[in-house]
């Protein structure tokens, strides 16, 4: 999965994307849970494109999807609890 991936720093706007889904997590700071977050989304064959830090317990991902339903679910099936999702704008 040779994708290419860039990480911004505390940027908190956030903008729908026309041909991306973007997952919002929280996650603490000091956990794994970005890393246990990207493990589940990549296990469903999904990309992050991008990781947006919206501030030090919150990141942004684009995922190379326009419906983020799947990997928002299953964030929330191995303990996520504050996931939101946003599908591609014309999805």
């Amino acid at each position: 999965m040779g994708t290419k991936r860039s990480e911004n720093q505390f940027n908190s706007e956030i903008k729908l994307d026309k041909m991306h889904a973007q997952i919002l997590i929280n996650i603490n700071h000091f956990s794994k849970a970005y890393i246990e977050a990207k493990e589940i989304i990549e296990g469903l064959g999904i990309d992050i494109l991008e990781t947006r830090y919206l501030s030090p317990n919150q990141i942004l991902l684009k995922l190379n999807t326009k419906d983020m339903r799947v990997a928002g679910l299953k964030l929330i099936e191995n303990g996520f609890s504050e996931v939101k999702g946003y599908n591609a704008a014309l999805f």
